[in-house]
């Protein structure tokens, strides 16, 4: 690797040598060349060539100006000899030299506490040097001016956001509410109240937007709208971030949420029908949102709030034409997509692919949290906590297939790290347990379902212990 060394002039006044000495000493210790006259200057040579030449020498990176009051004073009346560079640097300052190479370095302040700074370079970004409380951080900025290493560094540009092509329907009030709940104080517990139910309505208002037409059985509707609700979902994890970041209730907001959505953006649907074939949008959007929320949870290891959703009794509506509710298991929220795997992936491109659905979730990442790794690891940990749960005494299916389990290629990480004792105790809430004992003797009842399979693939639905032994459990600290 190739060492660049960086070469710097220090212009300064006599009044504050030692001082500059000093300086240039550490800069020298830390790689740059400093040009100094005591260093440089030798008996008999002339003191403005000197100057003019270190000043004007391509090979000179910075110019590095020394501000006290005796500099000031004689850079701003022209007298002596930095009256003199200042001659020579004035020109070189204001004219196609780049600007950033020359810098005031502040030795002095007057009464007022104002810098001496001369009028030439008033207007310039300075270093303060005048501080000892500072003083080494200003020294850093130097510094990174000198190699050019910037502490705030511009980010590689992005890519244009997908909602401002997707966004049909209107999400800027959720955004909204959602910057608001990031940004709750802990201290107003009615305004946070206030803010969750007003986030809900806002998702609830949005999500009933997401709506076939009146005769809509095209499947190329249904997709594209699926489509388009990806903006939704994205917001939708930001809420749950903003939540976990606010510290406000996270278990129960989303449960609530859920509950709410699933009830409401079914009955906006004017084509009421009692065939879950025709709300397959709507049962998409929840099952999406659904997965990629424990994804985020997992993330931010919030096992207890994830156990406490997953046991939740969800009061749903048994059908959209009459009001009565019965308690479902989060099963619910995993429906049959009879119309996207029989209808439209047979004329997709990749007809032969186990699931269409599947397919489209995996492929809608939203970095660094939502990965095609992370979203199946979801859908696999709902399928696997659903065997070990209570929750097949409420209403719904007996089981949650997890349907992009052919999309999860290696061994679940969160799994393998249970030889840890301390992860142990750290996953336990995720099962409801509080000791290590108490979490074995659930996770021992993990067992491989054959059933737990698309029709020829060869590889099942993994259990816990397809990740590690039992016997491996909680065998390191």
């Amino acid at each position: 690797m190739e060492v660049i060394t960086k070469k710097v002039f220090i212009s300064y006044s006599w009044a504050v040598q030692e001082k500059v000495i000093e300086l240039a000493e550490r800069l020298i210790a830390n790689g740059v060349d400093v040009i100094l006259d005591v260093y440089d200057l030798g008996d008999g040579d002339d003191k403005y060539v000197f100057m003019e030449q270190s000043v004007n020498n391509p090979e000179i990176d910075h110019v590095l100006i020394i501000c006290d009051k005796t500099y000031t004073e004689k850079a701003n009346n022209r007298t002596g000899g930095v009256g003199d560079e200042t001659v020579i640097i004035t020109p070189e300052l204001y004219g196609n030299v780049k600007q950033d190479k020359f810098i005031p370095i502040i030795f002095e302040k007057d009464e007022d506490g104002k810098p001496y700074c001369p009028h030439y370079i008033k207007s310039r970004i300075y270093i303060d040097l005048t501080d000892e409380a500072t003083y080494e951080s200003e020294y850093e900025k130097l510094l990174r001016d000198i190699y050019k290493k910037p502490l705030y560094k511009k980010p590689a540009l992005g890519k244009k956001p997908e909602w401002l092509e997707n966004d049909t329907i209107d999400l800027s009030p959720i955004r909204d509410v959602v910057k608001q709940v990031r940004g709750f104080s802990r201290n107003n517990y009615t305004k946070a109240d206030f803010l969750l139910r007003r986030a809900l309505d806002e998702f609830i208002i949005a999500g009933k937007q997401y709506v076939l037409t009146k005769d809509g059985d095209s499947g190329e509707e249904l997709l594209s709208l699926i489509e388009q609700c990806k903006t939704y979902r994205d917001v939708f994890v930001d809420f749950c971030e903003a939540l976990i970041y606010s510290g406000l209730p996270l278990s129960d907001t989303l449960s609530h949420f859920f509950e709410r959505l699933y009830n409401e953006i079914h009955e906006a649907d004017e084509r009421k029908s009692y065939s879950s074939y025709d709300y397959e949008l709507q049962d998409y959007i929840i099952w999406e949102l659904f997965i990629c929320m424990i994804a985020t949870l997992i993330h931010y290891e919030k096992f207890e709030e994830i156990h406490d959703i997953l046991i939740h009794p969800y009061f749903i509506r048994r059908d959209f034409f009459n009001p009565d509710v019965e308690a479902f298991n989060y099963f619910k929220f995993r429906p049959v997509f009879r119309r996207i795997e029989n209808e439209c992936k047979p004329k997709s491109k990749e007809p032969n692919r186990y699931t269409m659905a599947g397919d489209i979730i995996i492929k809608r990442e939203k970095k660094p949290i939502l990965t095609k790794e992370s979203i199946s690891n979801a859908d696999l940990v709902l399928y696997q906590l659903g065997v070990l749960l209570p929750v097949s005494h409420l209403n719904g299916y007996n089981y949650w297939f997890p349907l992009t389990y052919v999309y999860h290629q290696s061994v679940q990480v969160m799994w393998q790290k249970l030889k840890s004792k301390t992860y142990c105790l750290k996953i336990a809430p995720l099962f409801g347990a509080t000791t290590i004992d108490e979490l074995k003797n659930i996770v021992q009842n993990s067992v491989v379902d054959e059933r737990m399979k698309y029709n020829y693939a060869w590889e099942c639905a993994n259990s816990i212990l397809s990740s590690i032994d039992f016997e491996d459990i909680a065998t390191l600290n």
